[in-house]
């Protein structure tokens, strides 16, 4: 049986995503995917993180 974490640090999430820290922490910025504070520790969710990957468009933007 395979447990699934509830939330991820930024690292582990850019791990399971795909995406760089660097990214993850603009979109956090930018109000498009929430973090969650314990302290000074963010971390996301995985419902979060999914729900975010969900909204992204399906196609690259045209120049």
């Amino acid at each position: 049986m395979t447990i699934q974490k509830l939330a991820y640090t930024f690292e582990e999430a850019a791990e399971q995503s795909g995406y760089s820290v660097r990214t993850l922490k603009q979109a956090v910025y930018d109000g498009n995917l929430l973090a969650r504070y314990a302290n000074t520790k963010g971390v996301i969710r995985h419902a979060d993180l999914d729900e975010w990957l969900n909204d992204l468009p399906a196609e690259p933007p045209t120049r």
